[in-house]
């Protein structure tokens, strides 16, 4: 079996565990450093071949990487720092902020190779009405060290390279997480809020527009969607609705009110239908 064909059975035996509990079951198998020799190794073999298939990746003047897994809720990619690149960057952003972000998902970073490389975590305090970000203090990490992170609160940035770093990254991603936050590292500021889900943000989108537009015809198709949706998209749609259509918007929100698998929703649902009602009886017709 080949490497990637592991990792897939890897990932399909925890298939059912929550994305907390996948993460930490798949950490020590995916991050195994011989594993990744082995898979360079394979991908090796593959470019003697007449048309080699290559792997996907990203590239920027920092860091490179390639895709060793895609599967499911899981990312699994082999990348490399560019000291130079990041000395470069860093320049050219001058007195720019330092962005750190918080996603969602959880994240373990093994390092494969690190000398004289400086990390900064981060952490986001989601219980302040603010929200603020506050930084540990700037420490060398070792080659081999394995670094785990919870990206809804926490965050890792590179504060010094003076050689390249080479390292395992393996992402489990959280499909219900609806907001990623965006931090000026100096200040703590938050400087964006923004749809973890970047197909969420194009529906959100989508549904405002088809409300700006007048669209009711598209109300049907909404309508078959929300439960496809999660909760805080199926709020938004079920607003859009209301203001396209209000009776039309009115029965999707007495569903809602009814039925949603989500309590709160349908508590926020229900609250919303009683005071409509008090002000618009005519909507119960």
């Amino acid at each position: 079996m080949t490497v990637e064909g592991r990792l897939r059975a890897c990932v399909d035996r925890f298939a059912g565990e929550s994305g907390y509990a996948l993460s930490q079951a798949l950490g020590p198998l995916l991050t195994d450093a011989e594993l990744a020799s082995m898979w360079l190794l394979e991908r090796l073999i593959g470019l003697q071949q007449p048309r080699p298939q290559l792997p996907a990746g990203f590239a920027d003047p920092v860091c490179q990487s390639l895709v060793m897994l895609d599967h499911q809720r899981v990312h699994l990619s082999l990348a490399i720092v560019s000291a130079e690149g990041w000395k470069a960057e860093r320049t050219a952003q001058g007195g720019a902020p330092q962005i750190v972000g918080f996603a969602d998902g959880w994240t373990t970073i093994r390092f494969l190779s690190a000398p004289s490389a400086k990390v900064q975590r981060h952490y986001l305090d989601q219980t302040l009405q603010d929200r603020r970000a506050f930084a540990e203090s700037p420490r060398q990490v070792t080659t081999g060290e394995v670094i785990c992170l919870d990206n809804a609160r926490e965050a890792l940035r590179f504060v010094g390279l003076a050689a390249d770093v080479v390292m395992l990254r393996l992402l489990v991603r959280d499909p219900d997480a609806p907001q990623a936050v965006e931090c000026d590292a100096r200040t703590a500021a938050v400087l964006r809020v923004r749809e973890a889900q970047s197909g969420d943000g194009r529906t959100r989108m989508m549904l405002s527009l088809l409300r700006s537009l007048g669209r009711k015809d598209a109300l049907p198709a909404v309508a078959e969607a929300l439960a496809s949706w999660p909760p805080h998209l199926r709020w938004h749609g079920v607003r859009e609705a209301l203001a396209t259509d209000s009776i039309a918007g009115f029965a999707l929100l007495q569903g809602m009110a009814e039925t949603d698998p989500d309590a709160d929703l349908r508590a926020l649902a229900h609250r919303t239908r009683d005071d409509l009602l008090t002000r618009y009886p005519q909507l119960a017709a």
